[in-house]
């Protein structure tokens, strides 16, 4: 959905004269998309776009750098601009323009966050001037974490008919290329099967760019560059959602030479691997924030230095993080399940803390 704000009235409109409130929604014509605010637990709260039908899809974030600090948050429009107010701050997302005489003062899609929809521009824009703007698409920081990640997809700017994963540290990999006429991605396979992403490569002297649009296999597609570094393709059909999670290994065509974009190395003194070990952490009141996965969960633990264990509780989605010391930590393991220690944690005497995302 590329939203958008007018000055007609209609359920999928914000009016200078409204105010958008947390208990409060737009929901695009077709009731697929809808937008509002979101909390996310762990980081506070958004302004986004996520599917009707599942709301934990998040497929924009218009607040990424400045998480609000409850449900105080408003959205309206005031001389041209878009802002966003809580009780402790004002911001402003955009400067609009002439809401007067323009129907459309701000699209979404000029400033994506971590996914990538249909008739979404990834490219470089002003070219040739001492303005020129890269549209890109970045991470997420964590699963429950909004502000931006390691990780960005992008045009590649030495090669345009490329696109290419940066991650944090300015470590690149080229993950899809011009093929003569046809755009394949790294991870796709051989055997013959048609490319179910019609992408195109449009550029003239002022700005180059990809787009794509959906096959007509599925009712939408779409791209999301994951916190944990790899490129996940999502589908709908008939209205559910499936996703495929690609690491980003080199060797077109489906092969892998096991060059792969890593994570960042880490930079606690105990390192970033860990030493699977049956058992489970201790239970705790604490409730799940949302679906999150073993990846997910260990990222949160893995750049978190005084994480020493972290649990994923496939069934629940649970996220379990121990913080304390792991000789105390091998005193209370008990029961099924498998628990994930960081290699070289510290074995003295820390008052051990428990989180449940």
């Amino acid at each position: 959905m590329n939203l958008f704000f007018s000055s007609s009235p209609a359920t999928d409109t914000l009016t200078p004269s409204d105010m958008l409130r947390d208990n409060q929604t737009l929901v695009s014509s077709g009731g697929l998309f809808e937008f509002g605010f979101f909390d996310e637990s762990v980081s506070g709260y958004y302004l986004g776009i996520w599917f009707t039908a599942d709301p934990s899809n998040v497929v924009w974030v218009g607040n990424i750098d400045f998480p609000l600090l409850d449900s105080s948050a408003l959205l309206q429009i005031r001389s041209g601009n878009l802002i966003l107010t809580d009780r402790r701050q004002v911001q402003s997302i955009v400067n609009s323009g002439n809401v007067a005489t323009t129907s459309i003062i701000w699209q979404s899609f000029d400033a994506p966050s971590d996914t990538n929809l249909p008739g979404m521009k990834l490219g470089s824009f002003n070219l040739n001037t001492d303005h020129q703007n890269l549209q890109v698409v970045n991470s997420w920081a964590s699963h429950q974490n909004p502000a931006r990640g390691l990780y960005t997809l992008s045009i590649d700017s030495s090669d345009l008919t490329k696109l290419s994963v940066w991650r944090g540290d300015g470590v690149k990999m080229v993950i899809a290329f011009l093929d003569e006429y046809e755009f394949r991605f790294i991870f796709e396979n051989s055997n013959g099967s048609t490319n179910d992403y019609d992408f195109s490569l449009q550029f003239n002297r002022n700005e180059a760019f990809y787009t794509f649009s959906s096959s007509k296999n599925y009712d939408l597609m779409w791209l999301v560059m994951n916190s944990t570094g790899n490129l996940d393709q999502n589908f709908m059909l008939k209205g559910k959602i499936y996703s495929v999670s690609h690491p980003l290994c080199a060797g077109s065509n489906g092969g892998n030479n096991g060059t792969c974009l890593p994570s960042i190395p880490s930079q606690c003194k105990d390192g970033g691997a860990f030493s699977e070990m049956n058992g489970s952490l201790p239970s705790t009141s604490a409730g799940s924030g949302g679906s999150i996965g073993i990846s997910e969960c260990q990222t949160l633990c893995q750049v978190n230095c005084s994480c020493t264990a972290f649990a994923s509780v496939q069934n629940e989605s649970v996220c379990q993080l121990y913080y304390g010391s792991k000789q105390n930590l091998l005193k209370i393991v008990e029961g099924p399940g498998l628990i994930y220690i960081r290699d070289g944690a510290p074995s003295g005497k820390i008052n051990p803390v428990f989180r449940v995302l």
